[in-house]
């Protein structure tokens, strides 16, 4: 064979080029890149996703119409005039008996520029400026919220050493706060503070930088919701239970010998001194704060603040009662004790969710809490899950994150060129169809209900409303935003005003005898309550020929299936001057 033959034992190699791979020759899982520290594990992505879906989900509820408008029109008078009022600035009918307090500084300035912004950005009309405003208010219960989800996986995290652990507290979290996270109003914003506050108390000792972070976030708290004394209460608890721990260690410790008691008790005691100069009223600030939880019309009149009652019927009792569970069967299967801290916590709290509901949204946050410190221990022993983080499942993180937000109400907002309707954007309890009637009264663009355009057009000077508003708490909070004080309403700051003045009002709501004469009084031309609860009033109006019921929407399960959205709204048809 000629040595220019190819031999067929051996066939000439090819030249044909290998196929290429995206991101061929790059180690995604390098530990030595600078990204390194940003690597994802699988159980990394679905944190994000829980924190992306709770920004979603938040951002996308209607805005509740609860004392949120009331609290944007405080922020509104602070800007404008600069400073802080002294006395309630919008009702004729605080007389001065009951004290004015401020409690909510930073957090109505906020929720104020959010809406102002929102306005500015939606542009267009009355209306279409006011859905901008709604959805940058949505927005920013989105990012609160996501935010207190956030400090509390960071807190599970330092607590429990396992980010499975962590993720399990956030869907605890996601269980017990069910009736809370779709509501937004000032205490969205105390909820941060308290999972933000329980981050540093994961550590078995504060850290140096803690002695200074904690008493600033305790000032921000105190001016911005009062159940800023939650956070004392919490601290001096941990400290309780701590001094405890030491002195049951071996060898045994005096608190004022140990690093970690010695660290809370200064901090505890500089927070308390910092709260006390850093708001406006000085040291009375907590005088004033006492006095607020002994407001009769509060604890004897409001829901959230009466002992949570256990019955068949639904509620967030058996909640509760199912948490109480898990942590007794998680104590009965533990071999180790509670710690002192977190027992007296649980102690706390709990007996505070049986003498006042409102502590349910602390509980929400501090059962989780304590719940994954204990089966941190009690699960110690299963292997831990080695999987090699990567930059690959970072950036998968990263697109299921963008593929979520675009569900969001701004991402609708950039593509759709406008913010959501207002219908849509915020609950249909809000009675923004009669402010923009009573606001722009002959404008046929805000007409909603033809018949009181008549009887006002007939019946009152110029065709123009006069006189006062009278409506519950939760209806009066949107029309003192949009009317007051040229129209004065009754409104859901309730701790402003005297005991007498809200026995008068739900003898007015009941339809009790001397209803009309307090109408009389406080010359009120227009009532909006919500109708399901109002039976007697209705009747009262229906047989009185001086009052025209305009809508009743008792019973309207179809058009709106919430009760509390339901409205009944009545006029007078020869107005009080």
């Amino acid at each position: 064979m000629s040595s220019a033959e190819p031999s067929e034992q051996h066939p000439a190699p090819t030249t044909e080029p290998a196929p290429m791979r995206v991101g061929s020759g790059i180690d995604f899982s390098d530990p030595n890149s600078p990204l390194a520290r940003f690597y994802f594990r699988t159980i990394h992505i679905v944190a994000a996703a829980v924190i992306v879906i709770v920004f979603v989900l938040c951002s996308f509820f209607p805005l509740w119409h609860t004392d949120v408008w009331g609290h944007l029109k405080y922020g509104e008078w602070m800007i404008q005039n600069q400073r802080i009022p002294d006395r309630e600035p919008f009702s004729p009918w605080w007389d001065g008996r009951q004290e004015f307090t401020q409690y909510y500084t930073i957090t109505q300035a906020i929720m104020y520029w959010s809406y102002i912004a929102g306005e500015r950005l939606a542009g267009g009309d009355e209306v279409q400026r006011m859905a901008g405003g709604i959805e940058m208010l949505r927005a920013l219960h989105g990012v609160l919220t996501a935010a207190r989800f956030l400090f509390m996986l960071f807190a599970f995290v330092r607590i429990s050493k396992s980010w499975n652990l962590a993720v399990l507290g956030m869907f605890l979290m996601l269980f017990l706060d069910t009736s809370n996270i779709a509501v937004f109003r000032p205490q969205t914003f105390a909820q941060v503070f308290f999972a933000a506050l329980l981050l540093p108390l994961s550590r078995d000792v504060l850290s140096k930088r803690s002695l200074i972070l904690i008493p600033l976030l305790l000032v921000i708290w105190a001016n911005s919701h009062g159940s800023y004394v939650v956070a004392l209460v919490v601290l001096s608890i941990v400290l309780a239970g701590r001094a405890i721990e030491a002195y049951l260690r071996e060898p045994r410790v005096w608190f004022w010998r140990d690093l970690g008691c010695q660290r809370l008790a200064l901090v505890l005691v500089v927070s308390a001194l910092a709260i006390a100069f850093g708001n406006p009223y000085g040291p009375d600030f907590y005088r004033r704060t006492f006095a607020l939880t002994q407001h009769p019309s509060l604890t004897g009149g409001v829901g959230e603040w009466k002992p949570l009652l256990f019955e068949w019927a639904r509620g967030w009792h058996w909640i509760f009662m199912i948490s109480v569970a898990v942590l007794a069967l998680t104590q009965f299967f533990d071999r180790k004790r509670m710690p002192a801290d977190q027992l007296l916590l649980v102690l706390a709290f709990g007996i505070g969710c049986g003498l006042q509901t409102r502590f349910v949204i602390w509980w929400a946050l501090l059962l989780p809490w304590v719940l994954i410190a204990r089966w941190a221990q009690m699960f110690s022993t299963i292997p831990v899950n080695n999987e090699r983080p990567n930059l690959r499942k970072t950036m998968l993180a990263l697109l299921l994150g963008w593929a979520f937000l675009m569900w969001s109400g701004l991402a609708g907002w950039l593509t759709q060129g406008k913010p959501q309707e207002v219908e849509l954007a915020a609950s249909s309890g809000t009675p923004w169809q009669l402010a923009m009637q009573l606001k722009h009264p002959g404008n046929e663009a805000f007409a909603y209900y033809p018949e009181l355009a008549e009887i006002l057009k007939k019946h009152y000077p110029y065709g123009r409303y006069t006189g006062s508003i009278m409506a519950t708490p939760m209806q009066g909070d949107y029309l003192l935003w949009a009317l007051a004080p040229d129209i004065p309403v009754t409104y859901a700051h309730i701790h402003l005003f005297h005991p007498d003045y809200w026995a008068e009002i739900g003898i007015v709501g009941q339809g009790r005898p001397g209803w009309w004469e307090i109408l009389d009084k406080y010359s009120v031309n227009m009532i909006v309550v919500e109708a399901e609860f109002s039976k007697l009033l209705r009747e009262q109006l229906q047989k009185s020929p001086g009052w025209k019921i305009l809508v009743d929407e008792t019973g309207d399960v179809q058009k709106k299936p919430n009760d509390l959205t339901r409205h009944l709204i009545a006029v007078r048809l020869e107005p009080m001057q």
